[in-house]
């Protein structure tokens, strides 16, 4: 079922990138996300709970810039469903250090309208990134199994 929901997400984000590409103009919505990801490492925020809302206002972000009403509304939907277990994702430092360098590649790549970079390395961020909830889940699953 999750798997589902992330590819879901890769076509839809992927999607809303093409169309930024395409546009003449960036949107400001994007240009807004510089503020936040393209920061020095001494400026990033650290505690998980914030840079999960910031990760997930990122992902928004990108579909809602698009302008396409209804890839919002099914993005926000699917967001809905996949919270608890992205938020898993930013219980560990390593992480959140590589959200903050990927978010900035795949921005970067956007304001100077290189789908096919920003693509790539988008649908390689939510592929690990759900890898990631993946084996952080079966290990709490395993510890809470454990005997004593």
């Amino acid at each position: 079922y999750f798997d589902d929901l992330y590819d879901l997400r890769i076509v839809l984000e992927t999607a809303a990138m093409e169309r930024i590409c395409q546009m003449p103009d960036q949107p400001e919505k994007l240009l807004k996300l510089k503020d936040i990801w393209l920061v020095p490492k001494n400026e990033r925020e650290k505690d998980g709970r914030t840079v999960a809302c910031l990760d997930e206002s990122f992902h928004t972000t990108l579909v809602s810039a698009a302008a396409n009403g209804e890839m919002t509304r099914v993005h926000t939907d699917l967001t809905e469903k996949i919270r608890v277990i992205r938020r898993l994702d930013f219980t560990q430092t390593a992480r959140i250090d590589a959200t903050y360098q990927e978010h900035a590649k795949i921005l970067q790549f956007l304001l100077r309208k290189k789908f096919a970079e920003a693509s790539l390395l988008l649908r390689s961020h939510i592929q690990l990134s759900k890898l990631e909830v993946r084996k952080i889940t079966l290990h709490r699953l395993h510890e809470a199994h454990a005997p004593g």
